[in-house]
């Protein structure tokens, strides 16, 4: 019998101010312990009875993709020919979907106050934190456009197929392969985000990338697709599969996962546990750091890497080497270092140049074929793009004079073992597919 008042995951039927039925609201916000909620058994428990999909969540943002997916669809014919005039009318429409869902949650949350169980009710955001995180998130709208706009090229010139909704459903063989990619979608993007995130937590790619993302410890809505750019990047490289690899689906399947990329970060990194999607599980992520690198449907996963902690405060399941801030010196200040200004050191500004020469590098190639050192222009390119972020950020912390391990906080693990094995995931599940998607768009001349 299908629960009605379940459906979309609102908690209590209320968009604010409801708070799911394992919370105990006598305890202050974040000390409920979820272990109850999680596991292996938890997790098949929810994909077979659908209601990872139905009763969460992904069922509105289905709905939300859907609708606007119908009312401006990919113009896969436009983009036959470069041309800011099919560009432009996405960015427009990417920001403006983005930001009136984005606004909606933080006007409620942080202007009308519609919830009140914060989880650091003295912290909030200031001005200065609000600018620095508008403008890394507007860079995160910009580069899911300029990543659009790159896969309609491919669409368009024959590099990778897709099949039209006429095609779908007069053949039901299509219509049961792209039903069940909508239906899995989500448990896709819940996978790669446990294995890009554990990824970009590896020191070197964490002190030159992630950190900015970890500046906000107490985050708001806006924190949650503040990013740096490469990290936009390597997040974002969920979208490309499967579109970019099977034959016989639609765009809409691409859209609906970058769609879910964009849209599911802003209620996850609310700072409040009563509403809509809130996300305890990646809150104690943001605070304690070293925990909780998945969702709560890949828990298990934490579970067994041993980086689970189930609640805010003393936890009893938590075995890493997060120490607690001492009585008396934890600070009232909203990320105080959450502002824009110039980079750190030399080293770090070595990396922005790096990383902002990538778009005019991949423009500049697709005006040049031929080869250089045995590779082709295109594979040279997608490779600085795809590896090279990563390549650098090791230079650097060994020039630098880092003295934390290459594989810290993940040091003490295996390298022929469980590290290698996420190693060898986030290089499948991030790199290969950038790779892939810069190589063929370049030697299609973008």
């Amino acid at each position: 019998m299908v629960d009605w008042t379940r459906l979309g995951g609102l908690p209590g039927g209320q968009v604010f101010g409801g708070v799911e039925t394992w919370v105990d609201r006598s305890k202050p916000a974040g000390c409920t312990s979820q272990v109850q909620q999680l596991g292996l058994e938890n997790t098949l428990r929810q994909i077979v009875t659908f209601k990872y999909f139905f009763y969460s969540p992904n069922l509105v943002w289905c709905i939300l993709a859907m609708a606007v997916y119908v009312a401006a669809p990919y113009d896969i014919s436009a983009a036959t020919s470069w041309s800011w005039s099919w560009v432009l009318p996405r960015l427009c429409l990417n920001f403006a979907v983005a930001l009136a869902y984005y606004g909606f949650f933080y006007f409620g949350l942080y202007v009308s106050h519609w919830s009140s169980r914060k989880f650091a009710p003295d912290r909030f955001p200031t001005s200065g934190n609000m600018a620095h995180n508008l403008y890394y998130w507007s860079l995160g709208i910009l580069q899911w456009t300029l990543l659009e706009a790159l896969m309609m090229r491919l669409w368009a010139t024959g590099k990778v197929p897709y099949v039209t909704a006429a095609d779908i459903i007069s053949k039901p063989v299509l219509l049961c392969l792209n039903v069940f990619w909508v239906l899995a979608m989500p448990v896709w993007r819940d996978l790669h985000f446990y294995i890009a995130h554990r990824f970009i937590h590896i020191r070197a790619v964490y002190k030159y990338v992630h950190s900015l993302h970890h500046r906000n410890s107490d985050p708001e809505p806006f924190s949650g697709l503040t990013m740096h750019p490469i990290e936009h990047l390597y997040y974002y490289s969920n979208a490309f599969f499967p579109a970019l690899y099977l034959s016989g689906l639609s765009p809409f399947l691409f859209y609906w996962c970058f769609f879910h990329l964009a849209i599911a970060p802003a209620c996850g990194h609310s700072g409040f546990e009563d509403h809509f999607q809130s996300d305890q599980y990646h809150y104690c992520h943001h605070a304690k750091f070293e925990c909780n690198y998945g969702s709560p449907m890949s828990g298990f996963i934490d579970q067994w890497c041993g980086t689970f902690r189930e609640k805010l405060g003393e936890s009893k399941e938590y075995k890493g080497e997060f120490k607690e801030e001492s009585k008396g010196k934890s600070s009232k200040i909203w990320a105080p270092e959450s502002y824009l200004g110039m980079p750190k050191d030399m080293y770090h500004g070595i990396y922005t140049v790096f990383w902002a020469s990538m778009v005019p590098l991949v423009a500049l190639a697709t005006q040049h074929s031929g080869q250089l050192l045995g590779f082709s222009i295109a594979q040279l390119t997608a490779g600085t793009v795809a590896f090279g972020p990563v390549l650098l950020a090791l230079a650097l912390c060994h020039l630098s004079g880092d003295k934390l391990s290459w594989r810290w906080p993940f040091q003490k693990e295996r390298l022929l073992g469980q590290f290698g094995l996420f190693l060898t995931l986030g290089y499948l599940a991030c790199l290969l597919p950038i790779y892939h998607a810069v190589s063929w768009s370049v030697a299609a001349g973008l």
